[in-house]
Order: structure tokens, then sequence, then C-alpha cells
């Protein structure tokens, strides 16, 4: 699972739009920037060859299975199923794990789920829902989207968002691809503030807002795949320390945000223009010897016939008599 294209490069061209975009108030030319951002992916060559992430893709197609074959058993997730999910289904809820579409029938762990929207779930490191199948550096290398990252979503105009206080500071967690698109577009539509990605790791001890936890989270979307979190907000629910499943409980938001218009408009854009996968083309049936025999008879006895029915009916048929110039 290798980006076909490299990771730095989407990034840079997505940040220097993200600076457009806040430079010239976001011109109509910067937004359909922005709205066109797409990247790629390979699972293998054999299986799924490379196919398209793009922003406000609809998603959804046929599933399909990542080869478990020949040189696909070096990919550390051979014989998954992938793809199917859709725009649709994008959301999921406080609890990790949450949101597949399918494939999640123990509650109790991610590890050996698919991939409904082809991105990996993001981890939050060792022992914690079985999410250590996706942790490492080793396996970031080859993530789709590039290697988990965060990114701070906040405001300064304050005359679009009259109430929002300096302290409504939210992080997003994702593939630094998705990052970087998101951001670009909260820019454009939440008037947010510029900002680029920064590493992502789970077992450093920092503040939340620097490096989130899993009880900070306030929305998960794309089969976990992305999450948006917010330093004071405490799920005790989603504590290693409490009863986890992938369908818990959680605590309601805090009062200073949870009528937040600019929460909203954050969660709105990322349901709308998070990067799915592209739907599959679904495949063409193929025609028996028979059916093919008849389609070509039919082409080329069709305009016979239909011609010598116009010369038996020309034939039958009488000619007028021409008007009268009796008086």
């Amino acid at each position: 699972m290798i980006l076909s294209i490299p990771t730095a490069f989407v990034a840079f061209a997505s940040f220097v739009r993200i600076v457009q975009a806040a430079g010239s108030g976001c011109s109509s030319s910067n937004a359909k920037a922005v709205r066109s951002i797409r990247f790629r992916i390979d699972y293998s060559p054999s299986s799924m060859g490379s196919t398209k992430v793009s922003s406000w893709s609809d998603g959804g197609g046929p599933r399909a299975k990542i080869n478990a074959n020949g040189a696909d058993l070096l990919n550390p997730f051979a014989g998954r199923e992938y793809a199917g999910g859709g725009r649709w289904d994008i959301l999921g809820t406080r609890a990790y794990g949450s949101g597949y579409p399918y494939g999640a029938p123990d509650v109790t762990t991610i590890k050996g789920r698919p991939f409904p929207h082809a991105m990996w779930p993001i981890s939050w490191g060792p022992e914690y829902l079985g999410g250590e199948e996706y942790w490492g550096d080793d396996l970031d290398l080859l993530r789709p989207g590039g290697a988990v990252g965060t990114i701070n979503v906040l405001t300064k105009d304050t005359s679009k968002w009259p109430n929002v206080g300096s302290d409504e500071v939210y992080t997003m967690i994702g593939d630094k691809e998705s990052l970087t698109f998101m951001i670009s577009d909260l820019v454009r539509v939440c008037h947010a503030a510029p900002a680029t990605p920064r590493k992502f790791d789970p077992t450093t001890a920092g503040t939340n807002l620097a490096q989130p936890r899993p009880e900070n989270v306030v929305q998960y979307y794309r089969s976990s795949s992305f999450a948006l979190s917010y330093p004071k907000y405490n799920n005790t629910f989603a504590l290693p320390s409490s009863n986890l499943t992938t369908n818990h409980e959680s605590v309601p938001l805090p009062g200073s945000i949870i009528n937040s218009p600019f929460l909203r408009c954050i969660n709105d854009t990322i349901r709308a223009s998070l990067p799915l996968m592209d739907a599959f083309a679904s495949p063409k049936k193929k025609h028996s010897p028979g059916a093919i025999a008849g389609i070509v008879i039919g082409s080329v006895g069709g305009p016979i016939l239909l011609f010598l029915c116009c010369v038996v009916l020309g034939r039958k048929k009488k000619p007028s008599n021409p008007p009268s110039d009796a008086q």
C-alpha cells in the first residue's frame, strides 16, 4: 500500500492553496482548486491498482478484496475487504471503532476489520481496542493518505463568529492528505485560520491540544479513520480504565460548545467534503455466444427487413387524385 503521489508534494500544493485562500478571501478560482483536490492510493498492483480518493466524492460502489496471493502477501492486510462505504454513512459517534457500515461484529476490538472507506483507522497506540494493528512508524509509511497527524482548527474572524471564544480550538486527527485538504476547505467555508499538520504520537505526554486523547474526541468519521477532538471534553466512557467497546456511551459535550455554530460548521463541512475513495465501476456483463449472434443478425437483418416492408407498402399505396380545376 503505497501512495502513487508523494505525500510531501500534495501537502505542499494544498498548503499553497490554503495561503492563497486566506490571502485573497478565497476567490472563485481558489475555491474551485480546493474542491478538486485528489490523491491516489495503491493497495496492490494486481488487486486494486491506483484508486482515486477525492474530496466531495460520494464513495459507495462494490466491495473488493486485497489479493492474498503472490506479491500481495507482503501487504499487512492481504485478504481484507475494502470499499463500499459512502458519503451517507461517513459519520460515526464519539466511540472509537464506530461508523463501520459492515464488518464490525465484535464491539470489543477493531482488529481484523475491513476498510469500508479504503482508509485505515487511526490508532491510539498499543492495547486500545485493537488499534495497535494500525500503529507504528513502519505502517505509517504504508498508510493511505500518509502518516497520521493532527491540525488545530480555530477562527480569528469575530465578524463571522462573534460568540466564539479564544479557547474554542478543536483538533482534527487523520492522515496528512485528508488533514491538509480539510483545513483548506475549513478556511474557505468556516473562516478557520490556516494551519499545518503536526506529527501525532498518542504515547507522548503533552497537552490535549498538542496530542489529543480518545476521551477528547467529539466525533469520529469515515470508519474511525478521521476524528475531531476538543481538549476540554472529557468522555470518561472512552478512558482505557472503563469497560471499553466500540459502541460505548458518551458524556454530554461541554455547555460552552454544545450549541456552537462554529463547531456545527466544522462538523457539517467534514461530513460533506472529507475525501472518500471513488466508487469502482461495476463490471460489465459479458454476452453469451448466442446473444452475440442475435445482436449481429439483428443489426444486419433489421435494416433489410425494414427496406422490404417499405417497398411492399409503397406498392400497395394508391396515388391520390389531383385537385380538380372544374368550376
